[in-house]
């Protein structure tokens, strides 16, 4: 959240190309030295180190400091500092997917906060000892005088991974861990419901501040629905409230399309992934596919970690408490949830046109180059989303992998001389355990 980040001058000579693909604070530059032309609207001057923070119009801060250097005034962009911090939930190395997707260096810049992410499920169970950290307007379609407990766990699994209580030295991590659910119950217990209590839904989530709306159901895709006379004008009543819909697209393994609402033109379709990053065998496909993200496979353990490739979060089921891997396209949605809600806290995109546009220029190519029908644009990348800027081509992020792990430098391996050793490795198994190394990265030995 840009609130909370060190703003910091680094280099009032950097090349303008090279902070181009640097993250620096909207609508405003830095001038060395007192501003005293009237045109221009000085934020604040710091008078021991002299610098003049201007305000420019946003998207313009490049054009800015070039035409302020012309006229032989030293002049930047104001860069970004963060604090480099991993988060110390102790069951984190089982969360393959925020790996997968650059999750650890996008910390750094937001966590979505003060961004709303309305749920849109079975509810949101109470009292879990890792919980959601922060809650609001929660609403229950089916009794609106009582709390919309959740007594299925899907809705529950749902927001963890879009806000799970994170670096609280419990359990799990979520991705937007900053951002506030807003847990609406559409579906029953027995997890289903009906278009006229999703729509009843979504204009909840519009009167009440939602920036985000996550759809983890839809109708099975066999039925080529892509328009429904009930929910189409709550769709589109949210779109123009500049409100960002996010849809799983289906784990029916359709070739040619995707679930409703999820093929509705307003709203961001999402396929699955696995953990070796390929889309996998049940999520749909087609025409009106955008993006995928982390699905998982419960039918395997890939990376060798002992459990199934799911995508790990707490929730309650039949009454009992844990952390559960789940899989599907209703995995994969809350994950593009939550990168929406950061964006859109980071000031990175705002309008739903823009924080898909950001996802889709940024994400990392799967397959055919460009758009193709298994994958969307390709798999979201959070740190490149973050750093995305309109107008700007983004190019695709650096990556310094000279162990050959499949972890990039850039995305915190802190030795690239050694394969072993990288985020999320295991620090007692293998061959390399209890050796007194910090195979995992986190600062802590654990042999």
């Amino acid at each position: 959240m840009k609130a909370s980040t060190l703003s910091l001058l680094v280099g009032l000579g950097l090349p303008l190309a090279a902070a181009a693909n640097v993250q620096y604070r909207s609508a405003e530059i830095v001038v060395a030295g007192p501003v005293t032309d009237s045109s221009l609207n000085v934020l604040a001057y710091y008078p021991k180190s002299q610098l003049s923070i201007v305000s420019v119009a946003k998207g313009k801060e490049l054009d800015k400091v070039k035409r302020m250097r012309r006229k032989g005034r030293v002049a930047h962009v104001n860069v970004l500092v963060n604090k480099f911090a991993v988060p110390n939930d102790p069951y984190l190395s089982y969360q393959w997917n925020w790996q997968n997707i650059e999750a650890y260096t996008g910390w750094d810049i937001s966590t979505g906060g003060t961004s709303t992410v309305a749920v849109l499920d079975t509810g949101l169970a109470s009292s879990g000892s890792d919980g959601v950290g922060c809650v609001v307007a929660p609403y229950n379609v089916y009794d609106p005088t009582n709390y919309p407990e959740d007594g299925d766990g899907h809705g529950t699994h749902v927001s963890g991974t879009i806000a799970q209580s994170t670096n609280n030295g419990v359990g799990v991590a979520g991705l937007a861990y900053g951002a506030c659910i807003m847990p609406v119950k559409v579906l029953d217990d027995s997890g289903s419901g009906s278009m006229a209590a999703i729509a009843e839904g979504i204009y909840h989530a519009v009167d009440n501040g939602a920036n985000v709306i996550n759809l983890s159901l839809g109708v099975s895709a066999r039925y080529r629905i892509t328009s429904d006379p009930i929910l189409d004008p709550a769709l589109n009543y949210a779109a123009s409230k500049g409100v960002v819909v996010v849809a799983a697209s289906g784990n029916d393994g359709n070739r040619r399309n995707i679930s409703y609402p999820a093929s509705h033109s307003s709203v961001i379709a999402v396929g699955a992934t696995d953990a070796n990053d390929q889309v996998t065998r049940y999520s749909n496909r087609g025409d009106m596919l955008d993006l995928v993200a982390p699905g998982g496979d419960t039918s395997v353990d890939s990376n060798g970690d002992g459990y199934a490739d799911g995508i790990l979060q707490e929730t309650r089921i039949g009454g009992s408490w844990g952390y559960y891997f789940f899989q599907g396209t209703s995995m994969a949605t809350p994950h593009v949830a939550a990168l929406s809600a950061m964006l859109i806290s980071n000031g990175t995109a705002t309008t739903p046109t823009d924080v898909k546009t950001a996802m889709q220029q940024t994400a990392k190519d799967l397959y055919d180059a460009g758009w193709d029908k298994v994958s969307g644009s390709g798999l979201i990348n959070v740190l490149a989303a973050l750093n995305w800027q309109p107008g700007v081509v983004n190019p695709p992020p650096m990556c310094t992998d000279a162990d050959g792990d499949g972890v990039c430098v850039e995305a915190g391996d802190c030795d690239d001389n050694d394969a072993a050793v990288y985020p999320n490795a295991n620090d007692t198994r293998g061959k390399k355990g209890r050796d007194g190394v910090d195979n995992d990265c986190n600062g802590i030995i654990d042999g």
